[in-house]
């Protein structure tokens, strides 16, 4: 984002047309504070969108940004998607503002951002103690999110979010979690609430989740934990008092202390006495939440979160239902109850949406991550999930299992004893669902919304539409990417293609991917131009974001745009759909040189078009050859002349251009490009010439990677060996590793071990790597 500001200020509107106008209009009159401001109406349905609207049409911030939730997500949650997409150093999430007194606020700002540790400025002050924080919990006013100052660089990663159950008094519980940090605290207000502000009293619930957090933050069992269990137990409860027994301290401090020792089964049976003794402890289920994600059982530690959720919600609702004494509440209590009928587990309706997921290597944590993400946002009725899992090296196959042993979202699961790649996966899956749409998404896509239901219902909408994909933060398709979608553009924009992350498909379009694209890249472009070519649309639903985490399989595996099967790729798609590389009018138009270094441009460097290499052979006359060697040329076109001499294979006269890099700092691509050229010709000591060129920030695993082959083939094991030890503990899903270390066993007799390393490598991409190499080398990049 440009323009970068100090201070992030998020407004959370949810049915605030009364208050919205001043809120906002009291940000836009400090003229000398720089801000961004994150406004997002939390599905508001009286009208405050329009006053919304109106205030940003009248002031024109250029950094202001507005969305909108089709449905309610709560406080807590809206503002961690601020925090996700923030650009300033410190935040602040006011709940309503009257008046801002700005000079006080930009001293604030800057004593909190000079301050080396402090990760809070607080109006009140903050307890820097245990017992003072149980105080404060008892207390019947808490400060509310309007009164904290965050410098997000002092808050650790690991806790920097809000709590997306709570829709109050976030900060209280994020302050909660960083007890032992620096906090400072302000003097005077810098701002004032509006008096229409409605502030919601700190509920049982609310009390309870503070004393769970401080309770989580406690590192071991002791006095510290008696306290706020002792807290917890002195709650009003509307229920019976709670019996020593009944709360079993002892069990609870058992259970930490075997957390804290690894034995996290152990502590889960000690949980679950509590439980059965007691089954809606508030921190026993806090505490087998933490044990179920230690142990990476998320399907199982979201269920329960949404358990607790439900139940503190219908909570407050009895709660105001006996405050208000609605004649409704009484009515039910005197009508006459059904007699118990046995509970029987709920059947899922049909699904419409074949949800797609590809994984492979080591795939298993950001897969559990993205279903989390599923499990969270998306309407599990509308879903039925097809996982393809090509031949994973991780325990993916025991989490497929508890997936489907649980019926999480109906899962379905095709096993490959190979890689098969993207395509081939995926077109397994269509082959699979027999819904009318299917969302085909990366094992590292997490939802932040319902994207899957909100593109179903673009599809619905627009029925001549066969391809349509969200927005995200990472994405090789710069369309998507959520920084270059204006704020005002239409809610579904016609693309050319889209990028694979995240599309939804109609089934009954018949489409499939190619699989000749093997492993990766431009099997999604040529899906989306088979549905153009068919007569249908593909678009880009600009208003629905999700999070990518963009090359979680594809890097391990040393696939990136620099890569072979990228290069591989890109002339297949180009003459499967008779893509022109230039203009030969346009090109003759410029001189003899220059159409050369234009060539050098358009060529695909491993895989070089035949139209360019006749326009190669026109322009490399003897006279040009001449006419090079007696120029002198700039760095930047002495880079070009190499690569485009070197792609062309015309080494005699390349090598001469090379002399003339020898004080000239070369791009870490060219590096690369000849490091490869040259170790394919077996010239090992120009590769290890290069690669000693390569700065310390452009080392990469590739660049080990030739250095370990460069060992292997020279036959010094001795520096080979302990640096592919090293390079596995790096990247233990790479296939040219396993290939390597068969070569190893292979140079040293070991004919067994070779094979089963070669066979791995295989395993991991047969498309390049075969079992049983007939050659005792046969390393290609």
């Amino acid at each position: 984002m440009s323009n970068t500001s100090l201070l992030t200020v998020t407004i959370v509107v949810q049915d605030q047309k009364d208050v919205i106008e001043a809120t906002l209009t009291s940000l836009y009159e400090c003229t000398d504070l720089s801000f961004e401001l994150f406004v997002i109406d939390d599905a508001s349905s009286d009208g405050s969108n329009e006053v919304i609207q109106s205030v940003l049409d009248y002031y024109q911030h250029e950094q202001t940004f507005y969305y909108q939730h089709e449905q309610r997500a709560g406080r807590g949650y809206t503002l961690n998607e601020a925090l996700v997409q923030c650009s300033g150093a410190l935040f602040w999430a006011p709940e309503t503002i009257r008046e801002i007194d700005e000079p006080l606020l930009a001293e604030y700002l800057e004593q909190l951002k000079d301050a080396p540790e402090a990760a809070v400025l607080q109006r009140h002050g903050l307890p820097s103690d245990l017992p003072g924080w149980i105080d404060l919990v008892n207390r019947d006013q808490w400060p509310t999110d309007g009164a904290f100052l965050w410098n997000l660089q002092n808050v650790p990663s690991d806790q920097r979010y809000f709590n997306p159950f709570l829709n109050a008094y976030g900060s209280m519980d994020l302050a909660g979690r960083l007890m032992e940090s620096s906090f400072l605290r302000s003097d005077s207000p810098w701002s004032r609430p509006s008096p229409m502000e409605k502030i919601q009293a700190p509920t049982l619930t609310l009390r309870q989740e503070l004393l769970t957090t401080l309770l989580r933050g406690l590192e071991t069992a002791g006095n510290d934990r008696n306290q706020i269990l002792k807290a917890l137990q002195s709650l009003e409860t509307g229920s019976r008092p709670l019996s020593e027994r009944d709360f079993d301290i002892e069990l609870l401090n058992e259970a930490v202390a075997m957390k804290e020792d690894g034995r996290f089964n152990a502590a889960l049976e000690k949980i679950e006495e509590v439980l059965d003794d007691q089954p809606s402890h508030p921190a026993a289920k806090q505490l087998k939440i933490q044990l179920l994600e230690k142990k990476r059982r998320f399907v199982e530690a979201s269920e329960l979160k949404h358990e607790i959720s439900k139940t503190e919600r219908e909570k407050e609702r009895e709660g105001e239902s006996e405050a208000s004494g609605g004649e409704s509440v009484e009515k039910e209590r005197r009508a006459p109850q059904a007699p118990p009928e046995e509970k029987k587990e709920p059947l899922r309706r049909e699904p419409d949406i074949s949800l797609i997921i590809p994984t492979a290597i080591h795939g298993k944590a950001a897969l559990e991550h993205g279903l989390l993400s599923v499990s969270e946002h998306c309407d599990p009725d509308e879903i039925q999930l097809i996982v393809i899992d090509n031949a994973s090296l991780d325990d993916t196959h025991d989490y497929l299992e508890e997936l489907q042993e649980k019926d999480f979202l109906g899962c379905q699961v095709i096993t490959n004893q190979q890689n098969r790649g993207f395509a081939a996966s995926v077109n397994q899956g269509l082959e699979q669902a027999d819904t009318p749409y299917a969302c085909i998404v990366h094992n590292d896509v997490a939802f932040r919304s319902d994207a899957v239901g909100q593109l179903k219902k673009i599809m619905e909408a627009h029925p001549d539409y066969a391809l349509v994909g969200p927005a995200a933060d990472k994405t090789l398709n710069p369309d998507q990417a959520v920084r270059n979608i204006d704020s005002d553009s239409p809610g579904l924009l016609p693309a050319e293609y889209i990028d694979s992350f995240c599309m939804m498909m109609r089934t009954d379009t018949g489409l499939r991917m190619d699989e000749a694209y093997e492993l990766s890249f431009f099997e999604d472009i040529d899906l989306c131009f088979q549905a153009r070519s068919a007569g249908y649309k593909v678009g880009i639903a600009s208003r629905i974001e999700v999070t990518h985490h963009l090359g979680t399989t594809t890097f391990p595996l040393d696939l990136d745009t620099e890569s072979k099967q990228y290069w591989k790729n890109v002339a297949y798609f180009n003459d499967k759909w008779g893509i022109e590389k230039f203009s030969e009018e346009e090109l003759k138009s410029l001189s003899n040189f220059d159409q050369l270094l234009a060539l050098d441009e358009l060529v695909n460097p491993l895989f070089p078009e035949e139209e360019v290499k006749t326009q190669f052979e026109r322009l490399f006359t003897d006279e040009m050859r001449t006419e090079l060697y007696n120029t002198e040329h700039d760095p930047e076109t002495l880079c070009q002349l190499v690569h485009l001499l070197m792609v062309m294979n015309k080494r005699d006269v390349m090598r001469r251009f090379e002399d003339r890099l020898e004080d000239v700092e070369l791009p870490a691509t060219l590096i690369y490009q000849l490091v490869r050229f040259y170790f394919n010709r077996n010239i090992y000591s120009r590769c290890t010439h290069y690669l000693s060129q390569l700065e310390p920030q452009n080392e990469s695993l590739r660049a080990d990677l030739y250095r370990l082959a460069i060992h292997i083939e020279n036959k010094n094991f001795d520096e080979a060996v302990p640096m592919l030890r090293h390079l596995l503990d790096q990247a233990p899903a790479n296939p040219t590793l396993y290939k390597l270390a068969g070569d190893i066993h292979k140079f040293n007799g070991n004919e067994k071990e070779g094979d089963s390393f070669y066979r791995l490598a295989k395993q991991i991409n047969p498309f390049k790597f075969d079992a049983t190499p007939t050659d005792a080398f046969g390393f290609e990049d």
